[in-house]
């Protein structure tokens, strides 16, 4: 990994992790929310979306001494190859869960939302093999990809929240602490677990050009996913009664179904499925890529690609486990508390760890 030739900058980078973060909006985060907090579920976007960039914030200054290094390279100066290949099994696991349940996920909904009834065991192959081919292709295709299309879905997303203002109702907003102060308060702190794809900041570095460009693109994205998830919420609550708004499958879909251009046009949701897909596939991609190249600089493999096939049928197995979609979401919705520690607590304490040791070491 020390000898990579660097093969993008700031833009992918943003790109990438922009997107992480914002795709459980389009699975069902607004309707999460509403039913922890009615009304006020855009108040929980908006405390735990500051701190999570208070967060980013410290992880970037922690990040100073350790240009062009990933978390794995970290894990080896602070605790040899045996902490390098606990960090790294830690790492892998919420990859390849995540992207089982978003696999599954995306199968499911496909079939819901368009007009084309397959099999959703054929559309999950059909997405699989999609997404095998964009991994097999490199880290440097998929940043691209993510650099060609994020800003569409970016500009498809604030379409549909325009689009919406006539269906605003600022009614919506009242009561105006929803399910209480407590409430909203409390939720708010738990609701930092919906940002686990951090775990990308600790992946990106050794693929960015210098410390400056990283710092810049992580702070871009993670300020430009805050607002997208607060701007989506919020557009959501004003346009969903409660307590219909904590029910509803797939809200931004849902918006977009009710959005009508002219009094006598259809309703905007076909835009909604090419976003959709796009977005899926992209995070698919992402995410057994990610798998691969860990697992390659683990076994210190040439061949780190032979990896992407079994990747691809492990998150097979994981997605099509549970009996039903709604078991899916569940077990994932279970399980946010733990993948939290494992995808940013365990990984900031190595970084305070790994600084806390070298100047103990220096000091000696």
């Amino acid at each position: 990994m020390e000898n990579r030739i660097i093969t993008f900058g700031r833009f992918e980078a943003a790109s990438i992790f922009i997107h992480a973060l914002i795709v459980k909006v389009l699975l069902g985060l607004p309707q999460l929310l509403c039913a922890q907090a009615g009304s006020a579920a855009w108040m929980i976007a908006l405390i735990s979306g500051i701190v999570f960039l208070v967060l980013v914030w410290l992880i970037l200054a922690l990040y100073r001494r350790y240009e062009g290094k990933n978390l794995l390279q970290i894990a080896e100066e602070a605790g040899g190859k045996v902490l390098k290949w606990g960090i790294g099994l830690v790492l892998l696991l919420p990859l390849l869960f995540k992207g089982g349940i978003t696999l599954r996920l995306s199968a499911e909904t496909l079939n819901l939302i368009t007009p084309y009834r397959l099999p959703t065991v054929l559309t999950a192959v059909l997405v699989g093999v999609a997404m095998v081919v964009a991994a097999y292709r490199g880290i440097e295709t998929v940043a691209r990809l993510h650099a060609l299309l994020v800003p569409v879905i970016l500009l498809a997303l604030l379409l549909v929240v325009f689009a919406s203002f006539g269906s605003i109702r600022f009614d919506n907003l009242f009561p105006f602490w929803g399910l209480g102060k407590d409430k909203v308060f409390a939720e708010s702190f738990g609701a930092i677990s919906m940002y686990t794809d951090l775990l990308y900041l600790f992946l990106l570095y050794p693929y960015v050009k210098s410390r400056h460009t990283f710092s810049r693109a992580m702070k871009t994205g993670a300020v430009v996913a805050v607002v997208v998830q607060l701007v989506l919420v919020l557009c959501y609550v004003l346009t969903t009664q409660y307590p219909e708004s904590g029910e509803l499958f797939m809200p931004i879909y849902q918006v977009s179904r009710i959005i009508r251009l002219g009094d006598n046009s259809q309703s905007i949701e076909a835009i909604f499925y090419p976003i959709w897909i796009l977005s899926s596939l992209l995070y698919l991609s992402l995410s057994l890529t990610f798998a691969m190249e860990l697992s390659g600089e683990l076994t210190h493999t040439k061949y780190q690609k032979l990896f992407i096939l079994p990747y691809a049928g492990l998150m097979f197995l994981v997605g099509y486990l549970p009996e039903s979609v709604l078991s899916a979401m569940r077990l994932s919705s279970s399980l946010a508390p733990l993948l939290s520690v494992l995808t940013m607590l365990l990984p900031t304490l190595i970084l305070v760890f790994a600084r806390f040791g070298r100047r103990k070491t220096n000091e000696t």
